[in-house]
């Protein structure tokens, strides 16, 4: 585990998020449970960003209002947002200070678990009229998947989400 971000420091952060938005205690252990969660907050620390506290909890708080049925549709993804994978990302990627290589390296993380859940989601989109790139053919999952994972090094994200476990996990929530 990163140094900086361990375990103990997650459990706090989960648990001031779930405080905020006054989650149920099974909500807030889906919070704690949860990798993309976890990943979004690692990023600050894992990069060495100024604030790291202040930036993980308004990146979890913007993932906890994206993921909320009275806010989803004000982040989800818009024929806009093809224009690049990280597009759709932008409500939690400022970061100031850090390290750029190890900020990217999170945000493609954070694109790869998205574009496997337009994957996943496919055959629901299409039944309910919910906009996927993949389904519009905006993207081709094969091909942002292979430009978002084509580092193969050694990452400090690994012990967090290992590349092998991410390639088959999904943003979810």
């Amino acid at each position: 585990m990163n140094s900086t971000f361990t375990p103990a420091l997650w459990a706090d952060l989960a648990k001031r998020i779930a405080a905020a938005f006054n989650m149920s205690p099974e909500a807030a252990q889906r919070l704690e449970l949860n990798q993309t969660a976890r990943l979004v907050a690692a990023i600050p620390y894992v990069a060495g960003c100024d604030e790291p506290e202040r930036t993980a909890l308004a990146h979890l708080g913007t993932f906890v209002l994206a993921s909320s049925e009275s806010c989803r549709k004000a982040f989800d993804h818009k024929p806009a947002d093809d224009r690049d994978p990280l597009a759709r990302l932008a409500p939690i990627a400022d970061f100031q200070g850090g390290d750029k290589a190890l900020i990217a390296e999170g945000m493609r993380r954070l694109a790869i678990l998205m574009t496997n859940g337009y994957r996943k989601d496919l055959e629901k989109d299409a039944k309910s009229g919910e906009y996927n790139p993949l389904l519009s053919k905006a993207w081709n999952a094969d091909t942002i998947l292979a430009e978002l994972s084509a580092s193969k090094a050694v990452s400090p994200y690994d012990d967090l989400l290992p590349i092998n476990q991410l390639e088959r996990s999904f943003w979810e929530f």
